[in-house]
């Protein structure tokens, strides 16, 4: 009887081992998933400034960021393959004359960047009215010219833009002084070496 006993004992003891290791049974239908029953058991779930969120949030700073680096990189090729370098080769700067007589055809909404009343205020330059005439072959007049310029850099000078500009807009208007400060450059070296040369 004694042996008996000890059996039955020994054998509850080993039932009772196997029900601790075994896997908890499923879940009845309709219920939440193991995961979120523990979350209800540890308490709420990571507010938003866990590591964890903190994290995702920072993924999705870095994608808007990529975004906006990827339109930026659009706009420029947009500008300089449409306006300021000389096909088929795109390889030189037009110069400075043919960009300010078309320099409206890159103010926003050009490119797909969005438009802004500032540049409805542009009044576009003309052929004409920076040319000595029909008789000289159309030439630029150099006063003409350089007072042009000086109108297209106060137009895009920073402390002239608004302040409501986007960062497509504001980008934009600095590719367009870049592009003209440097064709304008290149301009007074080229007319400085042809005066050296007379």
């Amino acid at each position: 009887q004694q042996q008996q006993q000890q059996q039955q004992q020994a054998q509850q003891q080993a039932w009772q081992q196997q029900q601790q290791q075994a896997p908890p049974p499923p879940p009845p239908p309709g219920a939440p998933p193991p995961q979120y029953q523990q979350h209800q058991h540890n308490g709420p779930p990571p507010g938003p400034q866990s590591p964890v969120n903190a994290k995702y949030a920072k993924m999705t700073e870095e994608q808007s960021e990529e975004a906006e680096q990827a339109s930026i990189t659009r706009i420029k090729r947009e500008i300089l393959i449409n306006w300021a370098l000389v096909p088929p080769q795109f390889q030189m700067l037009r110069p400075i004359h043919q960009l300010i007589v078309s320099i409206h055809t890159s103010f926003p909404p050009a490119y797909g960047v969005t438009a802004h009343d500032y540049f409805g205020k542009w009044k576009p330059i003309t052929p004409d009215s920076i040319s000595l005439g029909s008789a000289m072959g159309g030439a630029p007049d150099e006063e003409k010219l350089k007072k042009a310029v000086r109108k297209i850099r106060f137009f895009l000078h920073p402390d002239k833009l608004p302040r409501d500009l986007n960062s497509e807009q504001s980008f934009m208007c600095r590719m367009l002084w870049d592009v003209t400060s440097d064709s304008w450059e290149e301009h007074c070296k080229q007319k400085e070496e042809l005066d050296w040369i007379r």
